[in-house]
């Protein structure tokens, strides 16, 4: 049996190919989002901390990524949202994970919710909604450009 490489191929690609869909909405409670456990929405990743870091200094933009893009419109509704120093947020992942490392250029800004409850929306990528109480980091995703040089991932 002959098969023609232009009608093949097309079969091959769509079998072969990976459908990641995370704009499902996520909801979660302190038991099943402990200490050290990630979300990912888009290319933001939420990260449980142990404690607001001692820099926290509160801000008003609630946007959690820098653009003006749609994929940059990542916003906490309901919370409270610090800048923190870049180095304390850094330890507070490595508590929490045990040895993984960020580098600076990576960390976002820090929230926590409030009465028990904190909501990120995004025009793309599902809502995530976080109740108990708890303090989330936000670490932007790296990748490699053509030349293989480490960069943020931007939406």
């Amino acid at each position: 049996m002959t098969v023609e490489l232009k009608t093949a191929l097309p079969k091959c690609n769509q079998q072969l190919s990976e459908h990641i869909v995370n704009d499902a909405p996520r909801s979660f409670t302190d038991t099943d989002f402990p200490i050290g456990t990630v979300s990912h929405q888009g290319d933001l990743i939420f990260i449980r901390l142990p404690n607001l870091p001692a820099t926290a200094k509160p801000r008003k933009d609630r946007q959690l990524t820098i653009g003006n893009t749609q994929g940059s419109r990542h916003i906490l509704k309901i919370g409270k949202v610090y800048d923190c120093e870049p180095a304390e947020v850094i330890q507070a992942i490595s508590h929490a994970c045990h040895a993984i490392h960020v580098s600076p250029q990576y960390v976002g800004p820090v929230f926590q919710t409030n009465k028990g409850r904190a909501f990120v929306t995004h025009p793309e990528h599902g809502n995530q909604k976080f109740n108990g109480d708890m303090i989330i980091g936000c670490i932007y995703q790296r990748n490699l450009d053509a030349e293989e040089r480490e960069q943020r991932t931007m939406d």
